[in-house]
């Protein structure tokens, strides 16, 4: 096998990258609401940054056992990757998430598209229920 340096065209450099430092995750920033008020999967998102770490807080449809709350507060987690929209880009567009249940992992990847959140889950049961894996993708607005 040859020594490769990319393995697309689109991943040659042959401009100057970008200085190195964190990346400005504000234009991610915000409360997003799914577009589906009917979803039975994810009905919010608040993403925040703490010290520069874009950080995910997922809101899942049901009720919360013992309580009238509609959601299901799934917690907060860093985001696991942040993305740009290229390269040499600064532009950021994109991230993963994952969310360990003990019964259930989530693997989320989002991406900003004409000003919604798309965000297609990975859903794994580690429990042995037998129940099989699953995808989803749902459209967020702020």
């Amino acid at each position: 096998m040859t020594d490769l340096r990319y393995a697309r065209e689109a991943d040659r450099l042959d401009q100057t990258p970008p200085p190195a430092g964190p990346l400005d995750v504000s234009p991610l920033l915000g409360t997003w609401i799914n577009t589906n008020p009917g979803s039975r999967g994810i009905v919010r998102f608040v993403l925040g940054s703490r010290d520069g770490v874009l950080t995910v807080r997922a809101f899942g449809a049901g009720l919360t056992e013992g309580t009238e709350e509609p959601e299901r507060d799934w917690g907060e987690v860093d985001a696991e990757r942040i993305y740009t929209d290229g390269m040499t880009s600064g532009n950021v567009m994109s991230f993963t998430a994952r969310y360990d249940f003990g019964f259930l992992e989530s693997h989320l990847q989002a991406n900003m598209n004409l000003g919604l959140l798309v965000v297609a889950g990975y859903n794994t049961f580690t429990d042995g229920s037998g129940r099989s894996s699953y995808f989803s993708r749902e459209f967020y607005h702020r």
